[in-house]
């Protein structure tokens, strides 16, 4: 079985067919879709993507988004996890303008505590002029994993050169995600198979994740092509394609 972990789809495009054959051509069985993440305050596509999940429940998993800064972030999770289902929190700051470490921020992990629900954080690169990669340090991660080792911490776009495998092995609460880090990565730098091998050691919290969309669905199939492709035990592939999420998301 493969769960994409980390992919997107926006309300007003409405090519969800593009998006499922993306799946099916990659051998992709379910993803973990996450709205985008809402920059003007009292936006949200949460039931956006709760709709999907009911028309689609076999194939879609739904992550909530809130912006810390909003007033009605806590209600609105609440109504994300209670109301609609949704499995888990996607936090982009770099985008919504605000650090990991704002005040802010520490009740929605409370409340991400609460509903065991894990958190996942963009790190890494952006590319529109307005966004702030000030926000986008994954070191934050590591300052927040120890405020609050409860808190299940995902790791968008992690690389394995760099402080992101450290934190994994630092932090037990830690996860990192693949995005980003598979397909053009391995044409450029063939020793990176070695190192994502490396990663593998850390099997238990490693996510498969494409970061598709309805734009892209050809992520899904050029993003699992390489980490299929990796010499590594059948069990550390089963984790990492479908095992890790399913029990971060309690599927099992």
């Amino acid at each position: 079985m493969v769960i994409d972990s980390h992919t997107h789809i926006r309300e007003g495009n409405e090519d969800i067919g593009a998006f499922l054959a993306g799946m099916d051509e990659a051998g992709v069985d379910m993803a973990v879709v996450s709205p985008i993440a809402p920059v003007e305050l009292g936006f949200h596509d949460n039931k956006y993507i709760a709709e999907l999940v009911k028309e689609h429940p076999d194939r879609i998993i739904g992550y909530a988004s809130v912006h810390p800064a909003d007033l009605n972030a806590l209600d609105e999770l609440r109504r994300g996890v209670e109301d609609y289902g949704l499995k888990g929190l996607k936090l982009h700051p770099p985008i919504q303008n605000f650090s990991m470490l704002d005040p802010r921020v520490g009740p929605i992990v409370e409340a991400c505590i609460d509903y065991d629900i894990p958190i996942l954080v963009h790190t890494g690169p952006v590319y529109s002029r307005e966004s702030r990669m000030i926000f986008s340090n994954s070191v934050d991660i590591d300052e927040l994993a120890i405020r609050y080792p409860e808190a299940k911490l995902i790791i968008a776009h992690a690389h394995p050169f760099g402080i992101d495998p450290v934190m994994v092995a630092k932090h037990e609460n830690v996860y990192i995600d693949t995005t980003s880090t598979t397909s053009e990565y391995l044409t450029l730098f063939p020793q990176l198979d070695h190192m994502l091998y490396d990663w593998m050691r850390r099997d238990d919290r490693i996510l498969f994740g494409s970061d598709s969309n309805q734009n892209h669905p050809e992520r899904f199939a050029s993003d699992l092509k390489p980490l299929r492709a990796m010499d590594i035990p059948e069990e550390s592939k089963e984790k990492l394609f479908s095992g890790n999420i399913k029990r971060l998301l309690h599927m099992d």
